[in-house]
């Protein structure tokens, strides 16, 4: 006799559905969907890597950068930093932002500029000054340029280059028409920047940066390589090329007109090599709406770019003062954006305090744990009672130990009975690993603390630990091989710290294996920690040691 089987309903697959929805998605996107507006006709940006230029340098300097402005061409691509070095070393030079190469061959390093200039709209090539146009010097002063010049048909173009302060450059260019017929241009911009592509890869965003229509775009260097062209359209923003501590970033006027931006890779087909070259080259560029001049009349065209320091005074006060949106997003704080932010500033006002951002670490991890002071008295009596409890665990672990489920359950009624949570102990390392990584990314991303000093070896708090273990801290005259872990005296003292305060807490886990894994965790730590930043683990060490107090004197 057969059974009489009554069949299932069949689930729905999940996959199916999102299948279904996606592709009603797309069919509705692609019908009713708004369409791209048409881009006006323009000659495109030049891309040629490598120009011939004239070079007839005017020397600028203001109180954060020196360098010089060219009277030839429309490029600026002399700029040096004066507060900061590219090394600790006596002898290092400064941070060079924007670097004029003449010779660019095979692994030579390349330029790096910022351009501003006029497109012409139309046929008309020939009455905008172009890479090659020799200006006339106006005046000049320590900070600031006036350049002059009249094309064939008594156009003049005015060019004013000014630096304030800070890292703002100005480009303020007016075209004066004396002809007897309309003239119409489009505005641009671009910063040429040159990457090493054997540097290593950087803990925080490196490459192009923007934010445009509303959002903020991050490519990576080798993203862009990959993507050959990224094209925005935006009403405002600001787009360029940032690293961890530095930033080349064009700003277009504040008034709201339309551009287009884009990101791209330049060839090497302007440059015959042999092999592929080490340096290559990206441009972010953006281009305005058409800009018309009639007869007898003139007109003003403003162009600005951040070139310097990532300091988030420097850029507050810019995104105030010209309405830059967004322009705090340069930095990349990261996921933990609204804890890194404000760390930073607890850091730097601790700073400004003491003098030194080794105390300033110090003193922030006093604040953290009196922030979390109750969270963590809370765990610790948990854990104090679980202490107490340790010889009737060990009872119940001996008596059932043939039965884990017995076990388990007697153990769970023991907890309950006394009112213990085996877990409460985990519960302020969970607290922990926010603050961990927003802090991480204040370290890694603050200008502040790059090259920082703490006390004797610690010269720079954003670096690793320099010494190492494997030639007893530089007592022995060589350098370990660069393959082996990071381990140096700092990492070693917050694995001892860390290994003290294991030893005061009582063990949970009932699992031979994992408590010998357990035993190993201090160990684990120091290798982790040995390649991050000192000040990172300076942070751990002192909450460690904060710990073995509080839990020292927990009655």
């Amino acid at each position: 006799m057969e059974k009489n089987v009554t069949p299932n309903m069949q689930k729905p697959s999940f996959f199916k559905t999102f299948l279904y929805v996606f592709f009603i998605f797309m069919l509705l996107n692609l019908i009713f969907g708004k369409k791209k507006d048409e881009l006006p006709t323009i000659n495109p940006i030049s891309l040629t890597k490598k120009v011939e230029i004239k070079r007839n340098l005017i020397p600028f300097e203001t109180e954060s950068l020196k360098g010089n402005f060219n009277s030839v061409g429309l490029r600026v691509d002399d700029i040096i930093l004066k507060k900061y070095k590219e090394t600790l070393a006596k002898d290092s030079p400064n941070v060079e932002l924007l670097k004029y190469v003449k010779d660019e061959k095979e692994d030579n390093e390349k330029s790096s500029y910022v351009e501003f200039g006029l497109l012409p709209a139309g046929e008309n090539e020939n009455f905008l000054p172009t890479n090659m146009t020799e200006w006339k010097v106006k005046s000049k002063s320590t900070n600031k340029v006036v350049l002059e010049w009249t094309n064939s048909q008594n156009v003049k173009f005015t060019r004013e280059l000014s630096f304030d302060e800070n890292y703002m450059l100005t480009v303020n260019d007016v075209v004066e028409n004396n002809s007897n017929t309309d003239i119409e241009f489009f505005p641009y911009a671009r910063v040429v920047k040159s990457h090493d592509t054997y540097a290593p890869i950087s803990s925080s965003h490196t490459g192009f940066v923007g934010y445009l229509n509303g959002t903020l775009e991050e490519y990576r260097y080798q993203k862009i390589s990959s993507s050959r062209l990224n094209e925005f359209n935006s009403k405002d923003g600001w787009l360029g090329f940032g690293s961890d501590y530095f930033m080349s970033i064009l700003v277009p006027d504040e008034n709201n007109q339309t551009f287009t931006a884009r990101t791209l890779e330049l060839g090497d087909t302007s440059i015959p090599t042999t092999k592929t070259s080490r340096y290559k080259q990206y441009q972010a560029d953006y281009v305005r709406d058409v800009v018309s001049v009639a007869p007898k009349s003139k007109t003003s065209v403003i162009s600005r770019a951040y070139i310097g320091a990532k300091e988030p005074s420097v850029i507050a006060k810019y995104a105030k003062e010209f309405s830059i949106p967004k322009f705090d997003l340069v930095i990349d704080y990261g996921y933990f954006y609204i804890l890194s932010k404000p760390f930073s500033q607890i850091l730097k006002w601790f700073y400004d305090f003491t003098g030194n951002f080794g105390i300033a670490i110090i003193l922030f991890t006093i604040l953290i744990r009196a922030l979390l002071f109750p969270v963590a008295q809370k765990s610790f009596k948990s854990m104090e009672k679980m202490k107490k409890m340790q010889p009737e665990m060990k009872r119940i672990q001996t008596m059932y130990a043939g039965n884990k489920q017995m076990m388990n359950m007697q153990l769970a009624m023991l907890y309950k009975k006394h009112g213990i949570n085996p877990l409460s102990g985990c519960l302020p390392m969970l607290v922990q690993i926010p603050v961990f990584f927003a802090l991480y990314k204040s370290l890694v991303i603050s200008i502040e603390m790059r090259q920082a000093p703490f006390i004797w070896w610690i010269k720079d708090l954003s670096a690793p630990d320099p010494t190492s273990i494997f030639n007893l801290f530089g007592l022995l005259p060589f350098t370990p091989y660069s393959w082996l872990p990071h381990l140096g005296i700092l990492p070693i003292l917050m694995g001892l710290t860390m290994y003290i305060q294991q030893k005061m807490q009582p063990m949970v886990s009932t699992d031979a294996t994992q408590a010998k894994m357990m035993k190993f965790l201090p160990l684990i730590f120091v290798v982790m920690f040995g390649g991050l930043p000192s000040g990172l683990v300076l942070y751990w060490t002192v909450n460690n040691i904060l710990s073995i107090i509080q839990q020292k004197f927990i009655k």
